[in-house]
């Protein structure tokens, strides 16, 4: 298989897996984020420690990979962990940094029984690109 075709079905595969899955724009996410529900923020914690949505009444960082040296990893233990620190029947918005992995985690959520999740489309490059609000100790070139 060559790299359109693995792209292709990399592409399938999040399509079919997210059918549950609602995703929406910064601007909703925001409104949401505003109202009170909390962001779950699923890069890597350094990442995270780089820049983050802020203005959140509860942001929590749970990563849904793990960088190793021989590359990405799924956090086998996310759903554990963000079940541990959250109901699930709390309301969420899911966000990465560009938007695959809050859609898989966000699947992985709905699947396990979480109701009110939602997945922030364009993750936190869109949220930076919309200038707003972030709690950041780098520029948007070193993320």
């Amino acid at each position: 298989m060559g790299v359109y075709g693995a792209v292709f079905l990399l592409l399938f595969l999040i399509c079919r897996l997210g059918a549950d899955v609602v995703t929406i724009d910064v601007h909703a996410a925001k409104g949401l984020i505003h109202s009170g529900y909390v962001y779950l923020d699923v890069r890597t914690v350094e990442e995270f420690q780089k820049g983050h949505v802020d203005h959140a009444t509860k942001i929590i960082n749970i990563p849904y990979m793990f960088s190793t040296p021989k590359g990405m990893v799924k956090n086998p233990n996310f759903v554990k962990e963000v079940s541990s620190a959250c109901n699930k029947e709390d309301h969420f918005i899911v966000g990465c940094k560009s938007g695959v992995r809050s859609q898989y985690a966000t699947t992985d959520l709905v699947a396990d029984g979480f109701k009110n999740v939602k997945d922030m489309k364009g993750g936190y490059m869109e949220w930076v690109k919309n200038k707003f609000p972030v709690k950041a100790s780098s520029t948007i070139e070193e993320l």
